[in-house]
């Protein structure tokens, strides 16, 4: 199975999100060197992810007209031009370089949309659904794997080169991609199942339509999962400061938990398969939301270290669970428009979790706002095991019936 997808979605999915990890420690700098104000450069965060939540639905009703694999190209050649666009900016500046740079990021951004709801529609229309939990993993975790290596590879290009070179490295990985999409031989058994599987569909299954209150039910845990992932490194980062850490420990403290994460990942993905996705979206949330209430209950390096251990054990087992259950969820016909709506409750958690933590940390003290995002993780366990059997995901299947693709 992860042969199958390997060259059309897993390789070109890992160079865009090296590209993408490199870019965004550099971001907020790039901006900077070409003027901004550090508010508004720290705006220009927010409004990408604004701009993403408005043009999730429009892009998703674009991907059903023009298809998978033809959304995919396109999203990234409209990648690599716009980054070049920003490398233009940063190489030659003048008036109006801050401009044009802060467009190139609106207008990639649209396109990166694409290319997520386009690759996790073209895997959700070619595998099993008895496999679908470990293609989901590796696709969620081939962008995991790229933004570990991003930020690595941008940080030995600054050592010699200036911040546009970060970009022209964006561009060569995002150019690569594209070229993958092209390549014949390395897509035919893709694009052959692809096409077997929607011939196969039967009238009855070109029929079913979407479960809307199970996809309201189980989108409400996977926000609080969305909102507990985004405050997790700005935690980490001040829980560090809170107990004397410098920066070089905490980036290091940061890297083994993605260690962890990615060593996860793959048992994660077994076990969404086998057991069901239920029952690992509400063990990922309980696990992960000790690892928040551990850290204030040992206010020490040594429970430091176990917290972010055991928050990276809960986030690895639960990699991929979100677009698992969005592929679980979504209908034969129309699903990229569907998981373009299922894409909302991530975005609005993603928003919403920064303010919400700010909004803690004014009003009450650090202690606090680790025990509030441990305590929504929790509750998020708690919403989806009461109403697990309402919404009545995949269960998952034994190895036999497995092995028989039953």
């Amino acid at each position: 199975m992860l042969r199958l997808i390997f060259w059309p979605v897993l390789a070109p999915s890992f160079l865009l999100g090296v590209g993408g990890g490199a870019l965004a420690p550099v971001m907020v700098l790039a901006a900077l060197e070409l003027g901004a104000t550090d508010a508004f450069a720290a705006a220009i965060v927010s409004l990408t992810g604004a701009v993403a939540l408005l043009v999730t639905v429009p892009v998703g009703m674009t991907i059903d007209r023009l298809g998978d694999k033809r959304t995919m190209a396109l999203a990234t050649a409209a990648t690599a031009a716009l980054t070049v666009l920003a490398v233009v900016a940063l190489a030659y500046p003048g008036p109006a370089s801050l401009a044009i740079f802060v467009a190139s990021l609106v207008l990639r951004t649209p396109a990166m949309v694409a290319w997520s709801l386009a690759r996790q529609a073209s895997v959700a229309d070619t595998v099993p659904a008895v496999h679908m939990g470990q293609a989901m993993t590796a696709l969620g975790g081939t962008m995991r794997a790229g933004n570990l290596v991003g930020p690595l590879a941008g940080a030995a290009l600054l050592v010699w080169f200036p911040i546009w070179s970060v970009y022209v490295f964006a561009t060569v990985t995002a150019i690569l991609a594209t070229a993958l999409l092209f390549v014949r031989r390395l897509n035919s058994a893709f694009d052959a199942e692809t096409q077997r599987s929607r011939a196969s569909r039967t009238e009855e299954e070109r029929a079913i339509g979407v479960r809307w209150g199970a996809v309201g039910l189980a989108g409400v845990a996977v926000a609080t999962l969305t909102i507990t992932r985004i405050a997790q490194p700005i935690l980490i980062a001040l829980w560090g400061v809170h107990l004397g850490w410098n920066p070089a420990q905490i980036s290091l403290m940061v890297a083994v938990g993605s260690a962890i994460e990615l060593v996860l990942m793959f048992p994660g993905g077994y076990l969404k398969d086998v057991i069901g996705r239920s029952p690992v979206l509400i063990i990922c949330l309980v696990v992960y939301g000790a690892g928040f209430i551990m850290a204030p209950l040992v206010p020490s390096t040594v429970g430091f270290i176990a917290a972010v251990a055991v928050m990276s054990i809960g986030n690895g087992l639960g990699a991929g669970i979100n677009m698992t259950i969005g592929a679980d969820l979504s209908p034969p016909i129309g699903r990229a428009r569907f998981l373009s709506i299922w894409a909302m409750f991530s975005q609005v958690g993603a928003l919403g979790g920064p303010l919400a933590i700010s909004a803690i940390l004014v009003a009450a003290t650090l202690p606090a706002a680790m025990f509030v995002t441990g305590g929504i993780a929790m509750a998020g366990a708690a919403w989806m095991a009461v109403w697990a059997r309402r919404v009545n995901l995949p269960r998952g299947v034994g190895p036999r019936r497995r092995e028989a693709g039953e």
